[in-house]
């Protein structure tokens, strides 16, 4: 954790002792009353204005009754990049690990899809019903030191998705999935605003590769290896982010 995150009624509350910052306070970081930390006021738009979201929390109290903070705002948190994801629905387990991630990396936007070759049961579970995906997004904004979550939606299949993202002047769209005569991303010039669609651990179905195609997805590639979800999303989007200049 390297930035204490809070909601806006959490400061100068009484957190449980038991709270996950109160136990990494106490026992990882060694702070007692009087100490500070790095903090930020967790944000959900990533792009928009965030004035104060970045400070230091103090702490007023720390005992067996729980953990009281203060807050001095002193920034604002950079925006997130505008690079939006439409990752085919991951195993719970998987997903949580790629979520986390992916908010680390400062994806602005994750679109979860049902597809036709991935497991129905998955839209379903923990990880979305209750509220895993906004925890694992949190690490990873507490990883990164940027209190913005990104924009994160769920939709039931690739139909569905392609018909609620926006229309963006100027915008790249790509479909990654293996194949033969494809185009490699790192090989493509990239501009931002930019959407990547990645499949669930099965892949896109060919018509699914038809529906992006004809939304303006273009298809490439990460090479000859068949990778897992996982690996595939963060090499594309690191690939996709250090050619726009973002690292």
């Amino acid at each position: 954790m390297n930035l204490l995150t809070l909601e806006k009624s959490e400061i100068g509350a009484l957190l449980p002792p038991g709270d996950r910052r109160a136990l990494h306070i106490s026992t990882v970081l060694g702070k007692k009353p009087g100490d500070s930390i790095a903090a930020g006021i967790l944000t959900i738009d990533p792009f928009g204005p965030a004035p104060g979201s970045l400070g230091r929390a103090s702490v007023r109290q720390l005992d067996a009754e729980g953990l009281v903070l203060d807050y001095e705002a002193l920034g604002e948190s950079p925006p997130l990049w505008p690079l939006r994801l439409l990752l085919g629905f991951p195993r719970p387990i998987q997903g949580a690990r790629l979520l986390r991630d992916l908010a680390s990396l400062g994806v602005g936007e994750i679109v979860l899809t049902g597809t036709m070759l991935g497991e129905r049961s998955y839209l379903e579970s923990d990880l979305w019903k209750k509220g895993g995906y906004l925890q694992a997004l949190r690490e990873g904004a507490e990883q990164a030191g940027n209190p913005r979550l990104p924009r994160a939606s769920r939709q039931w299949s690739v139909a569905r998705a392609l018909g609620a993202l926006p229309q963006e002047a100027g915008a790249g769209r790509y479909v990654l999935h293996p194949g033969e005569g494809c185009a490699r991303l790192s090989a493509t010039a990239l501009a931002a605003p930019l959407t990547l669609a990645i499949g669930s651990e099965r892949g896109w179905a060919a018509e699914e590769l038809c529906q992006l195609e004809e939304a303006g997805f273009v298809r490439l590639s990460l090479g000859s290896r068949i990778l897992k979800t996982e690996t595939a999303c963060v090499a594309a989007v690191a690939l996709a982010l250090g050619q726009l200049g973002y690292l």
